[in-house]
């Protein structure tokens, strides 16, 4: 009889205070340096394989560190980190992390203590970047009862706007997603981002305020007829408490919508950032919000010496147990 393997998971929803709302992700904790590259205790197949049991938009494997580079102490933590959607590995998650923070930091494992007030965790991803998160107070920003608050630091994205053939192709397809005539899509900018370690590429859509994005039907298998993995649909809102709204769409990859996508916010800050009717401020915290259905709540900042966008939010815990086969 082939021998079996038994190991915690806990599912969280990020960016909201929500049994039913945020971005849902499955955390699995592996035994230590279990996600070192020549020594990995799962293969590709077999985190694939129980990414789709799960069948959540992300599933996270953690597993203590065991870099001597990194080391650990008892305020800060060090986790490998590996995400898994669908059948794809991507470098980062940023509700992914969010969700693992929480986890980390209310000690939902077994052997994992809660350890002090505010702990502060780093993970490692699979390109050797280090994120760094937190647990925080969350002051006087709307949050749950029990004050639970989470902070994660990402790399600012570099964006650079699409031709001008490629903004026509673009236009026709909104129309087909939106359900209108291409020539009436209220479509401000376009921008892909440039990157040297993201294996897909992905789309910002600044739209006119007119094209109200919350509530709204969209045809997602339009976005298959594009060229990119993954699309965010914005646009600002001038006068209300929320600075802008969003939705993200990852079709190719088997997330048909991405409920509240952490690093679309790491490509839409520095646009807004610029842009005089729109009350960013690089190093001001500023309230966004994703409207997917189940929807999301962000307190997002702009680090611009830094290089970074801060992500605060809250985390809720929907479900915990073993996973064993």
């Amino acid at each position: 009889m082939a021998a079996t393997s038994t190991f915690p998971y806990v599912i969280v929803n990020a960016f909201t205070d929500s049994a039913f709302g945020g971005n849902p992700a499955a955390i699995v904790l592996l035994p230590p340096g279990s996600l070192i590259a020549d020594r990995m205790l799962l293969n590709a197949s077999k985190m694939t394989s129980i990414a789709r049991s799960f069948a959540q938009p992300t599933t996270v494997f953690l597993s203590s560190s065991i870099h001597t580079e990194l080391p650990d102490s008892d305020e800060t933590r060090v986790y490998d980190i590996l995400f898994v959607l669908d059948k794809y590995f991507t470098p980062l998650c940023g509700h992914g992390t969010l969700a693992a923070t929480k986890a980390i930091c209310r000690g939902m494992f077994p052997g994992v203590s809660q350890g002090v007030a505010n702990p502060v965790v780093k993970f490692r991803t699979p390109d050797d970047t280090i994120v760094c998160a937190r647990a925080m107070d969350p002051g006087n920003r709307d949050s749950t009862a029990d004050g639970e608050f989470y902070e994660l630091t990402i790399p600012v994205a570099t964006m650079q706007q699409v031709t001008e053939a490629e903004r026509c192709d673009i236009r026709n397809m909104l129309g087909k997603v939106l359900g209108k005539d291409a020539d009436n899509v209220g479509l401000k900018y376009v921008a892909h981002e440039v990157s040297d370690t993201t294996s897909y590429d992905r789309l910002v859509m600044v739209l006119d305020q007119s094209e109200k994005l919350e509530g709204r039907n969209v045809d997602i298998n339009a976005f298959l007829t594009g060229r990119y993995e993954a699309y965010t649909l914005t646009h600002a809102t001038p006068g209300q408490k929320t600075a802008f709204v969003s939705r993200s769409f990852m079709p190719v990859t088997g997330v048909m919508e991405d409920h509240v996508c952490g690093t679309a916010h790491a490509l839409m800050m520095p646009y807004y950032a610029a842009q005089a009717d729109v009350d960013i401020v690089p190093g001001k915290e500023a309230f966004v919000r994703q409207v997917g259905p189940r929807g999301g709540d962000l307190w997002v900042t702009l680090d611009e010496e830094n290089e970074v966008i801060r992500l605060r939010g809250n985390a809720k815990l929907f479900s915990r147990g073993e996973i064993t086969f």
